[in-house]
């Protein structure tokens, strides 16, 4: 398969907003099968952290840091996603995490306005906002059921300090109140195979899941070699090996994993 990748248009769109949607950036059948490996993985629930909003509302995120053979590390690994990072920040990447957000209808949680690097640069020890977040909707992704919502070009304004908020980090309020005046909130509407790539920078939130329908994405990060961490601590480097695309409908669950 001819691995896709991200047009000029989209990569001069991401680094005028901080975020680019390529729609349909994997098939029907790769979602597909997406869906049914995480709707029937019940390691996904044993491994999830529970995070709560300021309201004490839960939400359940399950994240490993080595894009590893199964199904998940197809996508993470696949040159679509990867080929892209690396046209949109001019280098060479490798995979920081990925995670599995399952927002359950009626309760699941909201996630507070934060940058991502607003708590990864002291967390993972990186010095540069060298980062890229790519989300993939598992399943139709909208306001109802709390789907992500961004301000628009607001990775120019740098890292805002952040504090925790719930079980969260969320980002200084005084300067997210401010931003919201300079800055467009975008509703990222998402259908099943749609992919967001946005910039760590990026101001992002997302509210609580009042409809009947559940909301599920799997967000991978990459981070630019040449800004791993400068200080031993928990964020272990795991060497990127890409694979074609046709990986991920080629894949085929091991024995313990059926």
């Amino acid at each position: 398969m001819t691995a896709k990748c991200l047009t000029a248009e989209q990569i001069a769109d991401f680094h005028r907003d901080g975020f680019v949607i390529a729609r349909g950036f994997y098939t029907p059948e790769e979602i597909k099968k997406l869906q049914d490996r995480a709707f029937n993985d019940d390691s996904l629930y044993e491994r999830a952290w529970h995070k709560k909003d300021a309201s004490g509302t839960v939400s359940k995120v399950c994240l490993w840091q080595d894009a590893g053979d199964d199904l998940y590390g197809m996508f993470a690994r696949g040159k679509r996603m990867v080929d892209s990072v690396e046209k949109l920040l001019g280098e060479e990447v490798y995979h920081t995490s990925t995670k599995v957000m399952m927002k359950e209808p009626f309760v699941g949680g909201a996630w507070e306005w934060h940058q991502d690097f607003g708590y990864w640069h002291r967390d993972n020890f990186q010095l540069y906002p060298l980062l890229i977040s790519v989300m993939v909707a598992i399943n139709q992704a909208n306001v109802d059921n709390g789907c992500l919502e961004v301000l628009r070009g607001s990775h120019h304004i740098g890292r805002i300090d952040h504090n925790k908020t719930g079980d969260q980090k969320g980002a200084d309020m005084l300067f997210v109140e401010e931003a919201l005046k300079h800055h467009e909130l975008v509703k990222v509407e998402l259908e099943p195979g749609d992919t967001l790539f946005f910039h760590c920078n990026l101001l992002h939130k997302s509210n609580q899941n009042r409809s009947d329908k559940p909301r599920w994405s799997m967000i991978s990060a990459f981070n630019a070699m040449r800004n791993k961490s400068f200080k031993e601590n928990e964020s272990v480097y795991y060497p990127l090996k890409r694979l074609d695309d046709d990986a991920i409908l080629n894949w085929q669950p091991q024995t313990s994993e059926a």
